[in-house]
């Protein structure tokens, strides 16, 4: 079931240094053959974007995206931490790649650990020949759910002002981004399997995994589970196999829900765990694979209660420069929270917020006002008996936490290392 390939990887930049004994050229080929797709939540495919910033006049630059700005997830910090080399040398292959002179490692201000350990990944590439004239920095990314989209980590990492917002668009950062330059923004993760496909070739690559989605993933599972961390499993693994398997099953109360792509993700009922872990089998259960942090409701949790949660972390982490994102997001944060307190929240409330979410979808300058609406649509679908007892002003015999999600820093308290006693 498991296919550990980023979590065994050998330390060094063999990766551009096959690149740069084949030349660019054979490398974007490669890319294009792999069909490597972005871990980071959009699941864009890489060549993509490397073409967009090709159509554009050089030099251009690599941002290396470790902001994680998901609450519960943790591959790409669990991956800095341990594997910093790896993702260096996937900004190295891009850099070769796209004839860029500048990488940016835009790593969470709150996670020491993987921000040294990149940082001294960064000095042995730079101490390097396969570094000569690059400009490598480590910037410190706000610890903020904003400042993980591409255009507002680009508008930071130019200003250095923690007042900084996404931008509008167009221009994309592949197009116009850091200094004006075109800026291919990646994730950590994405930028490892980069690496691997640079050492192992494309073919490698998709032995495992979908046609549509291959290669591998990591899967940030909590503390609901026995055994929680950050595990690599073959893309397409049913997400009850890697509960099971990898996460050794509840860790206490039995399971009847999660969400995959973290908190912006439709709910699936414990009847949809046999879905596989694609973008493209997600989104047929009204879903989405995000960046694979699984968020679990137990048996004895009130449905409600969760989705209250995460409407007031979007709620707080939107922003405000964009009125009807802030509009949306405090309409679904005080009508999930007035639900799940026992005031009169009607179905009309509820139906009203997810019709704020359609007018605001394209009028905002980044993705944050998509995000509220699917885990409150998803839950009335997949929980109805939680939402009818509030609705009644009774209670629904469920615990409630009454609490925002957060983006925690590094580790966190539950966190269990599954490479732990490796050498």
């Amino acid at each position: 079931m498991s296919e550990r390939r980023l979590l065994d990887a050998v330390a060094g930049f063999g990766g551009v240094e096959q690149a740069l004994a084949k030349g660019p050229e054979w490398l974007r080929g490669e890319v294009a053959v792999a069909g490597l797709r972005g871990r980071g939540g959009a699941a864009f495919p890489l060549w993509t974007k490397w073409e967009a910033a090709l159509a554009q006049p050089g030099p251009r630059v690599v941002v290396v995206n470790g902001a994680e700005d998901e609450p519960g997830s943790l591959k790409d910090r669990f991956l800095l931490a341990t594997r910093p080399d790896l993702v260096m040398d996937g900004a190295l292959c891009t850099a070769l790649a796209l004839d860029a002179d500048r990488i940016v490692l835009y790593v969470n201000e709150e996670a020491d650990g993987p921000r040294r350990a990149t940082a001294a990944a960064a000095e042995r590439a730079c101490s390097s020949d396969i570094a000569a004239g690059m400009r490598i920095d480590v910037v410190a990314a706000p610890a903020a759910y904003v400042f993980g989209e591409d255009s507002c980590a680009v508008e930071f990492i130019d200003s250095g002002d923690r007042k900084a917002r996404p931008r509008s668009k167009p221009p994309f950062p592949a197009e116009a981004g850091v200094a004006g330059r075109p800026t291919v923004v990646s994730n950590a993760e994405t930028l490892a399997h980069l690496a691997l496909v640079a050492r192992h070739g494309a073919d490698r690559f998709r032995s495992v995994g979908t046609p549509e989605y291959p290669g591998t993933l990591l899967v940030t599972l909590p503390a609901e589970c026995a055994r929680p961390g950050v595990y690599e499993v073959a893309a397409g693994t049913p997400l009850a196999e890697v509960l099971e398997r990898c996460g050794g099953g509840p860790a206490g109360a039995p399971l009847r829900g999660a969400q995959v792509g973290g908190p912006a993700a439709g709910w699936l009922a414990a009847a949809d765990f046999d879905t596989p872990l694609t973008p493209e089998a997600l989104a047929t259960r009204g879903s989405m694979l995000g960046c694979a942090a699984v968020r679990l409701l137990t048996q004895d949790r009130c449905a409600v209660d969760a989705v209250a949660g995460v409407e007031a972390f979007f709620a707080a982490e939107s922003c405000g420069k964009c009125p009807l994102c802030r509009a949306e997001t405090q309409f679904f944060a005080r009508a999930t929270a007035g639900l799940a307190g026992g005031k009169e929240v009607t179905d009309a409330h509820l139906d009203k917020a997810l019709e704020l979410a359609e007018m605001a979808r394209t009028g905002t300058d980044c993705a944050l006002a998509r995000f509220p609406a699917p885990p409150l649509r998803s839950a009335r679908k997949r929980f109805p008996d939680d939402f009818a007892a509030h609705l009644r002003g009774a209670d629904c015999g469920r615990s409630h936490v009454g609490a925002s999600l957060s983006i925690s820093g590094w580790p966190p308290p539950w966190f269990c290392d599954p490479t732990e006693g490796e050498a």
